[in-house]
């Protein structure tokens, strides 16, 4: 008896199929971070809202001059108390501005999540400590510089009620609500803690004008804006900010403008004293930046792989979600 040759009905699978599912799912992929990349670009603050809030920094100490220059023709006040009020005109227009331009690209200011009842008095220290050797390692770059526009700057503040009111307390609410607490914290939410912390920190020295200040106030800002990161506390960081102003100040008071100005160098003449405490300031300050340096990596390593992690769950949910045969 013959056997029937039996035929298959069922199809056979076109080589073609998982070639064509890795180009679709390979599009997929393309298509995803296409449209991250743009929804990246259009987050507040991008390039050109930076430029826009160097504009406005810029624009506040133009007017704020202006505002001066009319006080002191037609107004019989102090000078100190003039420089106060051109101060808080500044600063005051500055933030209005910043916060306007945040509500107009619909951002929620990050200066609202900041958690102000939390003060670290461990990372105060720290900061002290770290400010005070910055400031005596940089001294031979900032001699470099014309020592006029610095002792301008002291003449200017001046001293009494209205300077202490101005230097050691307005100026730490001001500034760092404005650095910290409105730019840095949205620019680490877009970017990262790094990049949030390097450009809140250029634009607070950017602010200073005086190329000894900008430089001085740059290395500050990266101190407060890390203590800044690890706490999420503008009271801790402004109560930093008061205590290197007030320092500052005193020195002021006791020396007067122009010797306020003098450096590590000019109090220790001997060159063997002064060679080691330099060299352990340096120590200090690589230390304190390589701790910086390490937390931050840490940082960054996280929320790449939060990333990740993100994007991986987002191209597992369609295949979740087709039905089965």
């Amino acid at each position: 008896m013959e056997k029937k040759e039996e035929f298959s009905t069922r199809p056979a699978a076109s080589p073609a199929r998982p070639q064509a599912e890795a180009q679709s799912a390979r599009l997929q992929r393309e298509h995803r971070g296409a449209l991250r990349k743009a929804m990246h670009r259009r987050m507040y603050p991008n390039g050109v809202d930076l430029l826009a809030v160097v504009g406005i920094l810029l624009l506040s100490g133009v007017l704020a001059g202006v505002v001066v220059a009319l006080l002191a023709r037609f107004v019989a006040w102090e000078p100190e108390l003039i420089t106060l009020v051109g101060y808080v005109f500044q600063m005051g227009l500055s933030i209005a501005c910043v916060a306007y331009q945040q509500r107009a690209r619909h951002v929620t200011s990050s200066l609202w999540r900041s958690k102000g009842h939390r003060v670290s008095a461990p990372l105060i220290l720290w900061g002290c400590v770290l400010i005070f050797v910055t400031g005596i390692v940089i001294e031979p770059l900032l001699d470099l510089f014309p020592s006029a526009y610095l002792d301008f700057v002291n003449q200017s503040i001046g001293t009494g009620g209205w300077s202490i009111l101005m230097t050691v307390v307005l100026a730490p609410i001001l500034e760092e609500t404005l650095f910290r607490g409105m730019l840095q914290g949205a620019i680490t939410e877009r970017d990262g803690a790094t990049r949030g912390i390097l450009l809140s920190a250029l634009l607070f020295g950017i602010i200073h004008i005086v190329p000894q200040q900008v430089i001085n106030a740059f290395l500050i800002g990266i101190i407060l804006g890390y203590i800044y990161f690890r706490t999420r506390s503008l009271v801790t960081v402004m109560l930093l900010h008061a205590l290197n102003n007030g320092v500052a100040y005193l020195l002021l008071e006791m020396l007067g403008p122009e010797q306020a100005s003098l450096g590590l160098r000019d109090l220790i003449p001997n060159d063997v004293l002064y060679y080691v405490v330099y060299s352990l300031c340096v120590v200090l300050m690589v230390v304190g930046g390589g701790m910086i340096v390490w937390r931050l990596n840490r940082a960054e390593a996280a929320r790449q792989a939060a990333e990740a992690a993100a994007d991986a769950d987002s191209e597992a949910a369609p295949e979740t979600q087709q039905p089965q045969a």
